[in-house]
């Protein structure tokens, strides 16, 4: 199912893959994803050679005119690649990570195929990340797990072709998408039969996935993820920091009534980032008194709080 380009690429990231000493830098025709044919027609067209023939293994190197074609293929991809600059500044809303946003914009502007799981608790900039990414991407396609089913994600890489694919909420995928992903993150291998019809296609797709919990997830599909931070819950000041680098930078919020926005969210144990951003939307105007407002409507309202055991507890509950 592979292309001559892609068989033809393949084998040049293997043969310039600094790690692998000179006398690895050859190759057997099944590990470019090849068959023998694909390589007697690239022989024959001048592009692959012979360069270790033995009884039972023939291993092949790249012709110069091999590597100019490549060359040719990678330029054009470079035309319409994205700086790494700019990926890293469609990031800016998301406070801290910093090594993880760069790795990231690393590895996207230079469209290498490996694969990110961010896993972590709700509310602690994974989806604000691939929203991100999304935003500056041209060649991106973002797809939400809780309304993905296996069919509708392989025609979306049948019609669309993404070459970075985006999954939020990736734990609460159907069980039947994870087996269309594994070929996909493994090979790029793309296989399904539908009414007694099978169709393949080879895609050079890197996938970028969050979730709040891998733990159901089978280990032959985390496996394929190159990287798998785990986002811990913030603490007290990274929660009004985030509060405060989010709602001034995206809502215009002034930066103290941001900070008394988490403050409080924090202290009531109101709930996340989101939370507070639905504070800073209630209200009437940027003043003290209004998040004050909207905090004692959300404790008087909120099912999952007892103002009295905060009382008890010493809290000091706003207004009251």
């Amino acid at each position: 199912m592979a292309t001559d380009i892609d068989i033809l690429k393949k084998a040049q990231e293997r043969e310039d893959d600094p790690r692998r000493p000179k006398q690895w830098k050859s190759w057997e025709f099944w590990v470019v994803g090849a068959t023998k044919d694909d390589i007697k027609r690239l022989v024959d067209q001048g592009y692959v050679t012979a360069a270790v023939r033995e009884p039972r293994l023939t291993k092949y190197l790249l012709t110069d005119r091999g590597r100019q074609v490549v060359w040719s293929a990678t330029m054009e991809r470079k035309f319409t690649a994205v700086p790494r600059s700019t990926i890293m500044e469609s990031m800016d809303l998301v406070v801290g990570f910093d090594d993880i946003k760069e790795t990231l914009a690393d590895a996207i502007s230079q469209r290498r195929r490996i694969n990110f799981m961010l896993e972590g608790p709700p509310a602690c900039a994974k989806s604000v990340i691939l929203e991100s990414v999304r935003t500056c991407i041209p060649y991106a396609y973002m797809a939400f797990g809780s309304r993905t089913s296996a069919a509708g994600l392989s025609d979306v890489l049948f019609e669309i072709k993404p070459e970075l694919l985006l999954l939020d909420e990736v734990d609460k995928m159907r069980h039947d998408c994870y087996s269309v992903l594994l070929g996909l993150m493994e090979k790029g291998e793309i296989l399904e039969t539908k009414s007694g019809k099978t169709r393949g296609i080879t895609l050079d797709t890197m996938v970028i996935a969050a979730c709040n919990s891998s733990k159901k997830m089978s280990p032959e599909f985390l496996s394929r993820f190159a990287f798998h931070p785990y986002f811990k819950e913030y603490t007290r000041q990274e929660f009004i920091d985030v509060c405060v680098g989010m709602l001034s930078r995206s809502e215009g919020c002034p930066p103290d009534v941001a900070q008394l926005i988490g403050v409080q969210v924090y202290d009531m144990g109101l709930g996340d980032v989101r939370k507070a951003r639905g504070v800073w939307q209630l209200m009437r105007a940027p003043t003290e008194d209004e998040v004050r407002r909207i905090i004692r409507m959300n404790l008087k309202y909120s099912p999952e709080l007892d103002t009295r055991k905060l009382k008890r507890q010493g809290a000091k509950l706003p207004g009251f």
